[in-house]
C-alpha cells in the first residue's frame, strides 16, 4: 500500500466519532435500561486522547529534535481547565443555595479534581459508579475519566521522550518509533490483565471501572496506532480494492461496538475479562478506516451536526451529570414523564454546553494569559455581563466549597428517600446477619 506523509492534518472524522460517544454516555444516563452499554462512550474518548497526544508529541520530537513538556501541558490546561473550573464553581453554586444535601465532601470533589485525581479519590472513598442513593448522587461522579486523561498527560509524554531518546535512530536514519509502539502494546496488556485480576464477580466493580491502571489500556491502543498510522500519512493513488479494504475495516469497528453497547451491561463479567478491550479495539479499526481518508468512513463522520456535538463534546460531558441530578432533585416524578423531561433535560444540557463553549472554552483557550494583571485591573473599571455572572458563582461556589469543609458526611442532610433506602438496607444487613448465625446454630427460621 503506496502512502505519503505530509504535515499533521485536522482529521475531520474524529469530531464525527467524539460526537457519537457522547450521545451514547448522554443515552445512558437517560436510561440506563434501553442503552446498557452507553457508557462505552467513555472508552471512545481515551483512545481518541491516546492517538491525538502521542500523535502531536512524536510529530513535534521528529520535527524539532526535542519536545517542550512545560509548554504541552500549558496549552492542555488552557483548553481544559477554564471549562472545569467554571463547570465546578457553577455546581458548587447550586449545591450551595439550591441542594444542600450534597455540600458534604464539596470541597475535596473540587480539589481532587483541578489536581486530576478523583477517580482515586473515588475508589479511596468507596465511591461506587454503579450504587447511589435517590437524591445525594454525587454529580462529579462522570469527571473520573478527566483524572485518568490528566494523569496520562502528565506520564506518557515523558515515557515517549525517554523511549526516543534512548533509541533514537534506526538503521535507516530515521526516528526509531518502535519502542514507542512496543511499550504502549505491553502496558495495555498489562492494563487489560490487572482489569480481569481485580474483577471480581458478584461485588461493585467500580475499583477497576475507575481505575487508571485497569483502564489505561483503551488511551495506550489509541496511542500505538498513532506509531504505526500518525495523522500525517495518507494513501496515494489509492484504487478501488484499497477503498473496499478500508471500508469493511471500518465497518467491522462499528458493527462491533454497536453490538457491545446494546448487548454487554455495566457490570458483566464480560465486560471486565476482555470485553471492554474488544470495544477499544473495535474503536481502533474505525479510527484506522477514518484516518486512511479513502472509503466512505471518514465522509459519513463528518456532517455540520456532528461538527457541533463533537466541538462542544467536552462542555456536554461534565455538564450532563449535574444537570441531570439536579433536575431529576426537583421534579420527583421523572418516571411519570420520561420523555418531555429527557427533552427538557438534553435542551438544558445543549443550551449550556453551547454558553461555555462560546463564553469559556473559545474566548479562554485564545487567552494570553501574560496579560493576566492588567486585565484583573481591566476588570474592575469595566466589568461586563460574562465577568458578573462568573464573579458570583466563584464567590457563592466559594463561600460553599468552604463551609463543606466543617460538614461531617456521616450527618449529611440527605433527602428523606434516600435515607430510607439507606435505613432499609442497614436492616436488611442486620437481617441477613442474624439468618447466618441461626442457620450456623442449627435453627430454623
Amino acid at each position: 500500500m503506496e502512502t505519503n506523509t505530509s504535515k499533521n492534518r485536522f482529521i475531520t472524522g474524529f469530531t464525527g466519532l467524539r460526537a457519537l460517544a457522547v450521545i451514547c454516555v448522554i443515552l445512558y444516563h437517560l436510561n440506563q435500561n434501553i442503552f446498557s452499554g452507553g457508557y462505552l462512550g467513555v472508552p471512545v474518548f481515551l483512545t481518541l486522547s491516546g492517538y491525538l497526544v502521542t500523535d502531536h508529541l512524536i510529530n513535534e520530537y521528529q520535527s524539532t529534535g526535542h519536545f517542550r513538556y512545560g509548554h504541552f501541558w500549558y496549552k492542555r490546561l488552557k483548553r481544559l481547565y477554564p471549562t472545569l473550573i467554571v463547570m465546578l464553581f457553577a455546581t458548587a453554586t447550586y449545591i450551595t443555595l439550591f441542594q444542600r444535601n450534597l455540600l458534604a465532601n464539596l470541597w475535596q470533589s473540587v480539589v481532587t479534581n483541578l489536581a486530576y485525581v478523583y477517580n482515586w479519590y473515588e475508589i479511596a472513598n468507596g465511591q461506587s459508579y454503579f450504587q447511589n442513593f435517590a437524591g445525594s448522587e454525587s454529580p462529579f461522579t462522570h469527571l473520573w475519566t478527566l483524572a485518568v486523561e490528566g494523569q496520562f498527560y502528565l506520564i506518557w509524554p515523558l515515557i515517549i521522550v525517554i523511549l526516543l531518546y534512548l533509541f533514537n535512530k534506526n538503521k535507516h536514519g530515521r526516528l526509531n518509533k518502535k519502542s514507542v509502539f512496543f511499550v504502549a502494546i505491553g502496558l495495555s496488556i498489562l492494563s487489560a490483565i490487572l482489569m480481569a485480576v481485580l474483577f471480581k464477580p458478584g461485588t461493585d466493580p467500580s475499583r477497576v471501572y475507575y481505575g487508571t491502571d485497569t483502564r489505561m489500556f483503551s488511551i495506550l491502543l489509541g496511542a500505538a496506532l498513532a506509531v504505526i498510522w500518525p495523522s500525517s500519512r495518507t494513501v496515494k493513488n489509492s484504487d478501488q480494492g484499497q477503498k473496499i479494504f478500508f471500508d469493511i475495516v471500518g465497518l467491522v469497528g462499528v458493527v462491533g461496538m454497536v453490538w457491545l453497547i446494546f448487548t454487554v451491561g455495566a457490570q458483566s463479567k464480560f465486560l471486565y475479562r476482555g470485553g471492554m478491550v474488544l470495544f477499544s479495539l473495535f474503536t481502533v479499526l474505525i479510527m484506522w478506516a477514518i484516518l486512511s481518508n479513502i472509503g466512505k468512513w471518514n465522509w459519513l463522520m463528518t456532517n455540520p451536526i456532528f461538527d457541533w456535538i463533537g466541538s462542544r463534546s467536552y462542555e456536554i460531558y461534565v455538564y450532563q451529570l449535574p444537570v441531570f441530578i439536579f433536575f431529576e432533585d426537583k421534579f420527583k416524578n421523572v418516571a411519570d414523564h420520561q420523555l418531555l423531561y429527557a427533552v427538557i433535560e438534553i435542551l438544558l444540557i445543549v443550551g449550556i454546553s453551547e454558553l461555555s463553549y462560546r463564553f469559556v472554552e473559545v474566548p479562554f483557550g485564545k487567552y494570553d494569559y501574560k496579560q493576566l494583571f492588567s486585565e484583573l485591573y481591566h476588570f474592575m473599571s469595566h466589568t461586563r455581563i460574562r465577568e458578573i455572572i462568573l464573579g458570583i458563582l466563584a464567590i457563592i461556589g466559594g463561600v460553599g466549597i468552604l463551609q463543606s469543609t466543617t460538614v461531617n458526611p456521616k450527618q449529611a442532610n440527605h433527602t428523606e428517600l434516600a435515607n430510607r433506602i439507606q435505613k432499609n438496607a442497614k436492616t436488611e444487613k442486620e437481617n441477613n446477619k442474624n439468618l447466618a448465625k441461626d442457620i450456623k446454630s442449627g435453627k430454623k427460621s
